[in-house]
């Protein structure tokens, strides 16, 4: 390394043009490195949906979820299985461990299920397999207009689509909103009695009546010519002649039309959009992974602003979410403060060095940036919010060591010592001490990169970005700055009396301690105690809420199955929100729910009683609430007081998955136990100040009608179960038969009944296979109402309700989950069932005994580095007492604040143990090198503070100032981890000035 530092100086002009090409080539790949608003995670989640129309939720449960329960149960790694089942739908959830492969286990996944299919019900369709539950959409456009139907919306959206599909960077571009438009037998039962013929029979007639078969071909004299039977229905009036009948006895023939309507219609039951209460289609544009979507959006932008122009005016076209300008003001909002951190540093250098030496330490920063900037090119590395802000936590830290051989180089000039020998010297002086301080702060970061789980993923950048950017800072210190000094740096006798009130304060403060060592320590010590026992006044809240002006709403109707009635609910929620002057714009989905619009946003499945309702919003229009949670609380209460046949649920997005902060799953196998406990735990939290928006999920029965089957009588007549329900399934619900070719566009043929009312279900003809007859269901069965339950839960393969609540924001969410255990634990007899918890008390175990493995691993990496470095036991340890005192700072500012703990506070604590342990590590290092030139123990302590004190504070004072931008910059995530550093630096500094070195002096003397 000497060598390499003497050529460095030696041959200064090279190391600065060297310099000068790694800073623009650190621009250039600033500019063409991708831009996101968040870093890529991959979801450890999984969802499976199938549709089985016309089958109850308990069919559902028994005949689809459970055998694909068992399918899935084969995978590796599982930390869960979870299940719905709904009318027509089961939806099953499978969530992964994070320390297992999960492409691999996706494909097993996928293969399983294409197993299972054939243990399904025959008209069971597995309609999703969903291995990326992250994905959202970057582009939601909504074309609305009174003049126009929703077929002739179709066609503007899908000159939208064509266009967009072909922007460098767009993955796919999806239509949503237009139901399909079928075409509808609807056999009248009545008509049907006086010939042999059933639903069943005319179903088939109709399939086999449009289907092609290759014929063979013909030899001709020149060759074999193919022949083909074309399709027969080319318009309705080519189903409506269908012959369905011919009398044995006169030949008369009953063609489909005689017993049958025969017409259009739009699919009642699919998912539909409205945009400011107007019937919409929605455009949802998806970007390629590592693209730069900014630059991209330019591109998207373009063309979305020449097709506006080129539309009717009639036609209304909002943009619903542009991420790309998202993304756009959110990194420039991050490159400004990384430019104020910058600048705020250069001003502490330039007031502590003198501008001289200030211009060319500051110098460290921008070089430094721009090596980290062409790592992340190199690596493919995405510029989002959490890269940024790890450049920025670093800023404070990339000048000192710079600061540290600056300041040695300085001493030696001022020495007399020549300049090329003083930055020589000084370099290799510090060489050891800089390489230690660096890598601690290394060993701190390090084991952040390999925490749990899915916010572990996300933060994933973080701990490499300021990794990264630490040894660019060092190798620049070592080699850059030390060539820099032997050209610019002077003699300055002025030096040594730019601290020296505050050394005289420190001198005199030492002089105190190290009179009486024991009284300080312990001083100390009751201070710490003190601030430990006040962390309970700490409100926990691991991940806050994204920084934008959305929010929105899941809808659920309690009347299940009728669309009309959601829809009703959908508008009368429109129509209160849109009262609301914050709110600037409401896009909303009845039938199912919205694109995807942000990575844990919750995705609802198409389903006639659900809704969700997208909200932009800006409080500023009124300045009425202090806050969006207050907000949110508002909307909530509003909502709750005015939809009456349903459930809303106002959500704000979050950076970790969905859900409410107390969550209590109550699983078993007796369906009665666990609904009694549910209730007694419902009822519990009803009662607790606080708490809001309790929900027991526990399914309520309702009445249905269920059809009663004398089987020997069936069996008398032919009739198999499956003929009955088969048959039955298609009168009520339906069933595709063939397709429609007309105009170059495709219609299905579904055959239904028209069934009204219970008479019509008994006097319902069924066929048999095996006799050429018919026979009225009324000849075989029986119909009454029967108690069902509307939907069933499972989890890990075990009926499942979920008791879960929502916490005021002025109350403390651990507090009402304290309470709600000890109730359980001690006052509920819960034999028979299992108490899970989820909400904020799982994910508080899950990420702080993350973080604590985290800080416990950095603990050890650098004790290991002191040790090697020290040869000594007790030094390294006499060192690591920073890391305790930090805690002092760290708590009394949250505190002050009023900061929630937070996983980025989490984070920065961890941080912590590699940045407090460098200022020890200095004076530690200067004491024994005083001692071995012969000081005494107590006279190298003071003297270490005097000498030491100015590289220090300034080391200290950087970092501090380099991360105030971000506590300024409001942002949820960030903030907080800024506010607890700058608190656990500025204390941990304070104090290591006096009571290392005291400590050392009671060791050592």
């Amino acid at each position: 390394m000497n060598k390499i530092i003497a050529s460095a100086i030696k041959e200064r002009k090279v190391t600065i043009l060297l310099s000068i090409i790694i800073l623009l080539f650190g621009v250039y790949s600033y500019y063409f490195i991708p831009k996101q608003e968040n870093p890529d995670t991959s979801s450890p989640a999984a969802q499976i949906v199938t549709i089985y129309p016309g089958a109850s939720s308990s069919d559902i449960e028994t005949l689809v979820t459970k055998p694909i329960e068992d399918a899935v149960a084969i995978l590796d790694g599982i930390n869960y299985i979870q299940s719905y089942s709904y009318d027509n739908v089961s939806v099953t959830v499978v969530m992964l461990n994070n320390d297992v492969d999960y492409d691999k286990q996706w494909d097993t996944l996928r293969t399983e299920i294409a197993n299972v299919k054939t243990k399904l019900p025959s008209d069971a369709v597995i309609s999703k397999i969903n291995t990326d539950l992250t994905e959202s959409a970057g582009i939601i456009l909504s074309l609305s207009g009174d003049n126009y139907s929703l077929d002739q919306l179709n066609e503007f959206a899908n000159q939208f689509k064509d266009k967009l599909v072909l922007v460098d960077g767009i993955k796919k571009i999806n239509i949503d909103g237009k139901p399909d438009k079928n075409v509808i037998v609807n056999i009248k039962n009545k008509k049907l009695l006086p010939y042999d013929i059933s639903i069943e029979n005319i179903y088939n007639l109709i399939r086999a009546q449009n289907v092609i078969i290759p014929s063979g071909s013909i030899d001709t004299k020149s060759g074999k010519i193919n022949l083909t039977v074309p399709k027969s229905f080319e318009n309705l009036n080519d189903i409506s002649n269908l012959i369905v009948y011919m009398s044995k006895e006169n030949g008369s023939i009953v063609r489909l039309k005689d017993v049958s309507d025969i017409y259009f219609e739009y699919d009642k039951e699919s998912l539909k959009f409205e945009n400011m209460g107007e019937s919409s289609l929605l455009i949802s544009g998806y970007f390629k992974d590592n693209k730069n979507i900014v630059l991209v959006g330019k591109n998207v932008r373009d063309v979305i602003d020449t097709l506006k122009n080129e539309m009717p005016k009639d036609l209304t076209v909002n943009e619903v979410l542009f991420l790309p300008e998202d993304v756009d003001k959110s990194i420039s909002n991050f490159i400004t403060n990384l430019l104020e951190g910058i600048l705020l540093v250069i001003l502490v250098v330039l007031l502590g060095m003198g501008r001289r030496n200030a211009i060319i330490v500051s110098f460290t920063i921008p070089l430094s940036i721009a090596i980290t900037f062409i790592y992340m090119y190199i690596l493919k590395l995405d510029i989002q919010q959490v890269s940024i802000a790890a450049l920025i936590i670093s800023l404070g830290i990339l000048v000192d060591n710079s600061i540290v051989i600056s300041d040695a180089i300085q001493v030696k000039i001022n020495e007399g010592i020549p300049n090329n020998e003083a930055a020589f010297l000084g370099a290799k002086e510090q060489a050891i001490p800089v390489f230690s301080s660096t890598l601690t702060t290394i060993a701190a970061f390090a084991p952040l990169a390999a925490l749990p789980a899915e916010a572990g993923e996300f933060v994933k950048t973080l701990p490499e970005v300021v990794i990264v950017s630490l040894i660019a800072s060092y190798v620049v210190a070592m080699l850059v700055t030390p060539a820099l000094a032997s050209k610019f740096f002077k003699k300055n006798h002025s030096e040594k009396d730019r601290l020296g009130k505050i050394k005289k304060a420190y001198t005199k403060l030492l002089n105190f301690n190290l009179n009486k060592p024991k009284t300080a320590i312990f001083t100390v010590i009751f201070v710490l105690i003190v601030s430990l026992s006040l962390t309970s006044l700490i409100k926990i809240k691991m991940f806050p809420y994204v920084d934008k002006n959305i929010m929105y709403i899941n809808l659920k109707s309690d009347i299940g199955g009728d669309i009309d009635k959601t829809k009703g609910l959908v508008e009368k929620a429109e129509k209160l929100l849109m009262d609301e002057p914050e709110i600037t714009s409401v896009t909303a989905a009845y039938g199912g729910g919205l694109p995807k619009f942000y990575m844990t946003s919750s995705v609802l499945n198409p389903s006639a009683d659900s809704g969700q309702l997208l909200l932009k919003f800006d409080l500023s229009k009124t300045n009425k609430f202090s806050s969006k949670e207050i907000f949110a609380v508002y909307l909530q209460d509003k909502l709750d007081d005015n939809i009456l046949n349903g459930k809303c649920k106002v959500n704000l997005l979050e950076i970790n998955m969905p859900g409410d902060p107390i969550d209590i799953r109550v699983s078993g196998e007796d369906g009665q136990i666990i609904n009694k406990i549910s209730s007694q735990i419902f009822d519990k939290l009803l009662s607790i100040p606080g708490t809001m928006d309790v929900q027991n999920d526990k399914s309520n029965y309702r009445y249905e009608y269920k059809l009663d089957i004398n089987n020997d009588l069936a069996s008398s007549y032919g009739l198999t179960k499956y003929d009955i329900e088969y048959q039955i399934n298609m009168a009520l619900s339906g069933t595709y038969a063939s397709i429609m070719k007309t105009s170059g566009k495709e219609y299905k043929i579904n055959v239904k009944s028209n069934i009204s009312d219970i008479d019509d279900i008994l006097n319902l003809p069924i066929s048999s296979k095996y006799i050429h007859n018919k026979i009225l269901v009324k000849q075989f069965a029986k119909v009454k109402l029967d108690k069902q339950l509307s939907y069933s839960k499972r989890y890990n393969r075990e009926s499942l309700v979920t008791v879960s609540a929502r916490v005021r924001p002025e109350y403390g969410i651990s507090n009402i989950q304290m309470e709600i255990e000890n109730y359980i634990n001690n006052e509920l007899d819960t034999t028979g069932v299992k108490i899970n918890y989820g909400g904020d008390s799982e994910t508080i175990s899950k990420y702080l005994s993350g973080l604590f493995a985290a800080g416990l691993l950095a603990l050890v990496i650098v004790y290991v580095i002191l040790l090697i470095q020290f040869n000594s036991l007790k030094q390294p340890l006499i060192i690591l007492v920073t890391i305790p005192l930090s805690f002092i700072g760290v708590i009394a500012a949250l505190l002050i604040s009023r900061t929630h703990f937070t996983f980025t506070v989490g984070l920065g604590v961890a941080s912590l143990f590699g940045i407090v342990v460098n200022n020890a590590i200095l004076l530690i290092e200067y004491i024994n090198r005083a001692r071995k030139e012969g000081l005494n123990v107590r006279a190298a302590c003071v003297d270490s503070v005097e000498k030491r004190m100015r590289p220090i504070l300034l080391s200290t004072i950087t970092t501090i100032f380099g991360l105030v931008p971000l506590i300024l910059s409001h942002s949820s995530f960030f903030s907080p981890m800024s506010i607890a550093l700058i608190g656990g630096l500025l204390i941990s500094t304070i104090l290591t000035l006096t009571i290392i070195p005291t400590i050392y002096y009671l060791l050592e003397r």
